[in-house]
């Protein structure tokens, strides 16, 4: 419970927390929102939760909130290729899923079922289906979902992220193949090569080989 100031952007936004009820307002300046903070404090110590109950400014669709995001947060706050990153993901991936539900409607379970859905399209290899999208393309989706609902809680249009630790499709995905070293034969066979085709590069490579197998054995 309680009042606290935030920059956003280039504006100060005041947040109240009151017995989990949350509400926030753009007041500007750092020192209005010092000031707005001073006044709500006593008030709220009595209990007078007037400003909470004050008419809420309408929840907007998940498409409209990441545009106004996309166009305030994300242009101040992340660098240009993680904002070009989260914009393509969103577009191609995340709002046609979500793009005409309002914030509100967004739940963790939809969430978990989106990603399930994405983890089961197929794309032909060679006359085999195999997943289109890799763990970590889907761990990638989820963040930039993660990142958008992020202020959303913050602004008062949501109580909790849905997107917050969903668990096994977010994990990094692991490699399928180790690196190993070379043996004494593979070892020479490339040493023969290098010779044959790179002879200038041939006396970078023995030490380098030399250091590998001892490693290894």
């Amino acid at each position: 419970m309680g009042v606290r100031i935030k920059k956003r952007g280039s504006k100060w936004y005041v947040y109240v927390n009151y017995h989990g009820k949350r509400k926030n307002r753009c007041v500007g300046t750092r020192e209005a929102a010092e000031r707005v903070r001073r006044e709500l404090e006593p008030r709220l110590a009595l209990g007078d939760i007037t400003f909470l109950t004050e008419s809420k400014t309408q929840v907007p669709t998940f498409k409209t909130y990441v545009e106004q995001w996309l166009t305030s947060y994300a242009e101040t706050e992340c660098k240009p290729s993680t904002r070009r990153s989260y914009k393509q993901l969103l577009r191609v991936h995340v709002t046609p899923r979500f793009g005409s539900k309002l914030l509100t409607e967004i739940r963790r379970d939809e969430v978990k079922r989106f990603l399930a859905d994405l983890s089961q399209v197929t794309r032909d290899v060679k006359g085999q289906p195999v997943p289109k999208f890799s763990r970590n393309t889907l761990r990638l989706i989820v963040c930039a979902l993660r990142t958008v609902l992020n202020p959303a809680v913050e602004d008062g249009h949501i109580e909790s992220n849905p997107a917050a630790k969903i668990g096994k499709f977010a994990k990094s995905e692991k490699p399928a193949h180790q690196a190993t070293a070379m043996t004494l034969v593979e070892g020479d066979a490339f040493l023969s090569a290098v010779r044959e085709v790179c002879p200038d590069w041939y006396p970078f490579f023995p030490l380098r080989f030399d250091l590998t197998c001892a490693r290894a054995s």
